[in-house]
């Protein structure tokens, strides 16, 4: 029987409970654990893992995708949306698509893409040109092709949709442009559009009517709860960061920076939290959410960018503020009250025409890259940096497909520390930091947990690709990468063997943003590689 002959279509029960050995989405499961339930390498047998295929993308910018595995095929993207299936078990081509992008695309933080979803027989990628894809999984054939929106007012996808009772939903890129953030949901088979849903608040929580221009991007995948039928998605910050006609006592930007529940069915926002009111820092609130039950009780969970980790109660599909715990270095804040408001230190807070010191930087505490939370410790592994800027308003004015940021910054470390980057391991219930690795330069790559005991991710100042135990930290493996590790790291089992596969290739948003702070990276070699292992 050929490959193509047993592609197994992905079901929405397969969604629900995925098999141990396949990685059907982002994260592997709707509640964004990025934990795999496989433990065949494990803290016995790590040492003895090594590269057992390779695959070079022949590109240089950043390599962020995760490979999705369904069976034997394996799905992996590139930056400008170059899309490969790949046999899981050898790493053979099975097919290969390249996307021919408009010359005048413009993104804000490289071209690079985070992978793929299933749903059916195909396979669904979104692109620098605003478009969605369904591709047929066994051969690569193009289903349909729909313009989610207009790419000229910039308008990207880098991230992919999370397919719920069977829609493909995708949120949109362009927070430094002005544009409005939404969601939108498309029938899997036609490319239809079924519902879209717009993320700033047509209020009085803006100034006029900013709201139209105002940001609030939905550029990187939510979580879903079955049990509530609750889509849960971040949004960016505002655009333009700052604005002199903005009152911050009246003026919160809803829905800035926030975390909100959909209901996948009709796109109706049935519940939200704001992070940071009337921020000004651009501490977006995309950042993952983990669904977790902590004391008893559905919570999610997410490393905010201002630094916090906070705790929200989602019970019923509500959004509820619990408490927040402070994960890296901060000092925006004064403290984060009952409700789980912050309650600014106005020595650091910027305005327009005034210069404050800011941490976290603007790349936050922790960015996109995803955190992981092991049910056997009860702990999230959180990708952190500690790092601050130098930051100042700038007044500014809307043109349709230019930058809309308001705000001029410089980054720097914070006084007094070797480091910038750390993988902590933090007790949600307390906060309590377990343990950490530290390191040099930043940690850009996401996390995954095992049933093996072990926490994988990669790092950059030594192009190093570690595993550690997840209940002390202690280093167990580490391999030496061709280049810098911001992939992120999954498992899956194929004819009985379990590999660790992970993407090698620096790039992203810290050469372009860092500034004195890349400087740091400067001698990481460029280039992407996906590397998978495993134990022989």
């Amino acid at each position: 029987m050929s490959a193509q002959a047993q592609y197994q279509p992905v079901t929405d029960a397969r969604l629900l409970n995925p098999e141990p050995g396949n990685w059907l989405m982002w994260r592997r499961t709707y509640d964004n654990w990025g934990y795999s339930p496989l433990n065949k390498i494990n803290t016995s047998n790590v040492s003895r893992l090594v590269p057992v295929w390779a695959f070079s993308t022949g590109v240089t910018q950043g390599h962020e995708a995760p490979p999705i595995v369904n069976g034997n095929f394996m799905y992996i993207t590139a930056p400008y949306n170059k899309l490969y299936a790949l046999n899981a078990r050898t790493g053979q081509l099975i097919w290969k698509y390249e996307r021919q992008l408009p010359n005048d695309v413009v993104t804000c933080c490289d071209v690079v893409n985070r992978g793929v979803a299933l749903y059916g027989d195909k396979v669904f990628m979104g692109t620098l040109d605003a478009h969605l894809i369904a591709f047929d999984a066994r051969t690569g054939k193009i289903v349909w092709d729909v313009t989610v929106e207009d790419y000229k007012t910039r308008h990207t996808i880098t991230s992919p949709p999370v397919v719920a009772k069977g829609k493909v939903i995708t949120g949109v890129h362009g927070g430094e442009f002005g544009v409005r953030g939404f969601l939108a949901a498309y029938d899997p088979n036609t490319g239809k559009q079924l519902w879209k849903t717009y993320t700033t608040a047509a209020d009085d929580s803006w100034p006029g009517d900013s709201w139209k221009n105002g940001g609030a991007s939905t550029w990187l995948t939510g979580s879903y709860d079955p049990r509530t039928n609750t889509l849960f998605w971040g949004t960016s910050n505002p655009s333009p960061w700052m604005d002199a006609a903005r009152d911050p006592d009246k003026h919160d930007l809803r829905w800035t920076v926030s975390v909100l529940g959909f209901d996948p069915d009709t796109g109706r926002i049935k519940s939200s939290f704001q992070y940071s009111p009337n921020d000004a820092w651009d501490y977006d609130g995309v950042n993952e959410q983990i669904l977790i039950t902590l004391n008893n009780r559905p919570t999610l969970i997410s490393a905010h960018r201002n630094g916090y980790l906070y705790n929200l109660d989602r019970t019923g599909g509500g959004l509820r503020f619990v408490n927040a715990f402070k994960y890296a270095y901060a000092n925006i804040y004064k403290s984060i009250d009952r409700n789980g408001r912050p309650v600014w230190n106005p020595e650091h807070r910027p305005d327009i025409g005034k210069t404050v010191n800011a941490c976290p930087s603007f790349l936050g505490g922790k960015n996109w890259n995803p955190a992981a939370y092991s049910p056997q410790t009860g702990l999230v592994y959180i990708p952190s940096n500690d790092w601050c800027m130098d930051i100042r308003g700038a007044q500014v004015q809307y043109t349709a497909g230019e930058a809309f940021v308001g705000a001029e910054f410089e980054m720097n470390v914070v006084p007094g520390l070797n480091h910038v980057g750390a993988l902590r391991a933090v007790n949600p219930a307390t906060g309590r930091i377990v343990w950490e690795q530290k390191f040099r330069a930043p940690l850009w790559g996401g996390v995954l947990t095992t049933a093996g005991g072990l926490v994988f991710t990669g790092t950059l100042d030594d192009r190093g690709f570690h595993a550690f135990d997840a209940r002390s930290g202690r280093k167990l493996w580490s391999f030496t990468t061709n280049s810098g590790v911001i992939g992120v790291p999954m498992s899956y089992e194929v004819g009985g063997t379990q590999y660790i596969a992970v993407y090698s290739g620096f790039g992203g948003a810290i050469p372009l943003w860092a500034g004195p702070v890349a400087k740091l990276t400067q001698n990481v070699p460029m280039g992407g590689v996906l590397w998978v292992f495993a134990v022989r």
